[in-house]
């Protein structure tokens, strides 16, 4: 927590002082970090863990019948999927981290992806009479599995926020530079100060995202994230006059550069 003065040291030392102290700087962040990601994991794994330890003794605080047996394992083994899950994304972001996500690289038609989640996801969404829409085209380089779980993640919180009767659009175009996807859906605008922090893991910014909600736990977006950066890409959030849209852009596959 303590830093150098500058004040008294040489001027030919103050730039030697000042890079130390930006170096306790990042060690300091970087501890809070882990702390903070430490303590996230624990308060999300205690909700399963407590709710398995409730349900199997109830159960066995009496003899049963076999129906009520088999619910309770059928709702134990909710929570342990739900648990697996969690525990693979942890796992996929540490390596992400560590740069030890290395994507395939083969040119990729961006729009056949889009078509093949968005056929994926029409039940669900003709369900509550929502309209998904494609326009565009575009190529990029990158790995199929990779791209194909970004996208999904952003078109599953697509569904989650908005409204029966509305339009999804997922939007592409293709630059000199850089191929851009965005995923637009109608519905609560997210505030300005909060924007950034939904690539944050375990970020619930929204008040429905309630503990214990098996859907949604706040990895998606971190991991949307680590994929796009994987790439060389870039990835943010814009939300105003009720609409809300996430944006991705990809280096060209002729170019050297990420997208910026």
């Amino acid at each position: 927590k303590e830093r150098i003065p500058t004040e008294p040291v040489p001027s030919e030392l103050q730039l030697l002082v000042s890079s130390f102290n930006g170096m306790l700087d990042r060690l300091d962040d970087g501890f809070v970090r882990l702390s903070n990601f430490s303590a996230d994991i624990a308060h999300e794994l205690r909700t399963p863990l407590t709710n398995l330890m409730i349900h199997t003794e109830v159960v066995l605080s009496k003899k049963r019948n076999i129906e009520d047996y088999e619910e309770n394992l059928h709702s134990n083994l909710d929570e342990l999927k739900r648990m697996s899950r969690m525990i693979e994304d942890m796992l996929f972001l540490a390596k992400s981290d560590n740069g030890l996500i290395i994507p395939q690289q083969q040119n990729l038609a961006i729009e056949q992806i889009v078509e093949r989640l968005l056929a994926y996801y029409e039940p669900v969404a003709a369900e509550r009479n929502i309209k998904l829409k494609l326009a565009g085209s575009g190529i990029v380089q990158g790995d199929v599995l990779m791209l194909h779980r970004a996208i999904s993640n952003l078109l599953s919180n697509a569904l989650r926020f908005t409204p029966d009767g509305e339009t999804i659009r997922v939007t592409v175009r293709s630059g000199d530079e850089s191929t851009d996807i965005a995923v637009e859906n109608p519905g609560e605008p997210i505030p300005v100060d909060q924007q950034a922090k939904l690539f944050d893991r375990f970020y619930r910014g929204d008040p429905a995202r309630r503990e214990g909600n098996t859907m949604n736990v706040g990895l998606g977006l971190a991991i949307t994230r680590s994929i796009v950066e994987a790439h060389r890409g870039s990835i943010w959030c814009s939300s105003e006059l009720g609409r809300t849209v996430f944006h991705m852009g990809f280096p060209h596959p002729n170019c050297s550069d990420g997208a910026g």
